[in-house]
């Protein structure tokens, strides 16, 4: 009760100036919660689109094996193993021009088998398990996946165990390029595939999304089990992630460089697209963080004067306190307590008026980024950007009168109009 007293006793007619210092620093920072929210949630819809665009992503592959279109469908024929794209990439030249990024190498392989009746076509890709899972998601409902030692083993979706005929723990024959066959024993079935720039679907195959165009299902082997199923190490595909987006342009100029007397050698980057995509949507960020920011000053500042005014009449109060032989860090202590008490009063109201007022979507004006409108985010940044206002507000209020008690004879402090 004593401490009470000694916190907010006196505040006389400056208890009103408090009660408007909170009012107004919560209105003030209700504001600068809305526009920090909105600046969370457009930042927030730029990271997904970067998740899912992956600008830092370099695909190089050759031109397509025109043979698939050729495919039997019928009569009583060998099988066949075919790539997906011709095999022109060499894996020492690939690595000498990717230079320090992360090289995804894919042997990218069809099998096809006829009967007199019937035909099947089934993808199988030689890759990397843990690089593969840099840049593709593999959901596994049974089994495991791949190894870097594993042998003659292979994962598959479901829609292609279901058209084999076969489960976790069979095996099926792939013809390998010398005419004999290799048994593979499923180890793991995936459930949901995302391959990153799966080749274009351009033959009837099994297929986890029937209306996608390019290749949705597949069995998947690691390179050294595809390299003996093909014959050779070429590869037919792969991708190099560069350590950031703003390396692509010289990662792709080395590529492109290393493989130019290869006509049939593609190198395509999508940081440029990305970038003009998004150029002006940053713009927009920026501009609307800034507005944030002037907004946080602004109320900041008059936060603080309207609590310098408060403090300024409990001069004498304080000045008394330590006259009478309380120490001045209680005092001090005295005062911040009811700077803190009405600062985050504001706050905290501004906080909740935020939250529970914020629109559940914003259209950010944009020209080109087709990002969609953007839902406003409440999180840690702005949780601290409210309380670094407030806490800035209350050490600009209490610093004047603080130091005033501090340099300045007790008699002056006790003055009500001593400088």
């Amino acid at each position: 009760m004593i401490w009470n007293k000694i916190i907010f006793g006196g505040l006389g007619r400056r208890g009103f100036e408090a009660v408007v210092a909170s009012l107004v620093l919560a209105a003030a920072s209700a504001l600068v919660a809305g526009s920090l929210m909105v600046v969370q949630g457009a930042r927030y819809a730029l990271t997904q689109a970067e998740r899912n665009d992956r600008p830092e992503i370099v695909q190089i592959r050759s031109r397509f094996n025109r043979a698939l279109f050729e495919t039997p469908r019928s009569g009583n024929l060998p099988p066949l193993t075919l790539p997906v794209y011709e095999p022109l990439i060499e894996p020492e030249q690939l690595s000498s021009a990717a230079g320090d990024g992360t090289i995804v190498a894919r042997q990218s392989l069809f099998r096809n088998v006829v009967s007199s009746d019937r035909f099947l076509n089934v993808y199988i890709f030689g890759i990397d398990p843990i690089a593969e899972g840099q840049v593709s998601s593999f959901l596994l409902t049974r089994g495991r996946f791949l190894r870097s030692d594993d042998g003659a083993v292979a994962v598959l979706d479901e829609a292609s165990a279901r058209a084999l005929g076969v489960d976790l723990g069979k095996t099926f024959p792939v013809r390998k390029a010398d005419g004999e066959d290799l048994e593979l024993t499923v180890v793991g079935i995936i459930g949901k595939l995302e391959l990153r720039d799966a080749p274009p679907r351009t033959v009837e195959a099994p297929a986890l999304t029937q209306n996608s165009s390019f290749v949705s299902s597949g069995v998947f082997v690691t390179l050294h089990t595809s390299e003996a199923i093909f014959g050779r190490t070429t590869l037919t595909d792969a991708l190099v992630v560069a350590r950031t987006p703003t390396d692509v342009p010289p990662l792709a100029d080395s590529l492109r460089e290393a493989f130019r007397l290869e006509p049939g050698v593609f190198v395509t980057e999508r940081y440029s697209q990305f970038s003009r995509k998004v150029h002006d949507f940053v713009l927009t960020l920026s501009l609307f963080t800034l507005i944030g920011t002037a907004t946080a000053l602004l109320a900041g500042l008059f936060a603080a004067n309207l609590l310098h005014d408060v403090y300024a009449d409990r001069r004498r109060h304080y000045a008394t306190l330590i006259a009478l032989g309380m120490s001045p860090a209680r005092v001090a202590l005295a005062g911040l307590s009811l700077g803190l008490a009405v600062a985050f009063a504001g706050t905290i109201t501004a906080v909740l008026m935020a939250i529970f007022f914020r629109p559940t979507e914003f259209a950010l004006p944009s020209l080109m980024a087709n990002l969609g409108a953007i839902e406003p985010r409440f999180d840690l940044s702005v949780a601290a950007a409210m309380a670094a206002i407030a806490l800035a507000a209350v050490a600009l209020g209490i610093t004047p009168t603080w130091r005033r008690l501090l340099r300045h004879p007790m008699a002056t402090a006790l003055s009500e109009n001593g400088r």
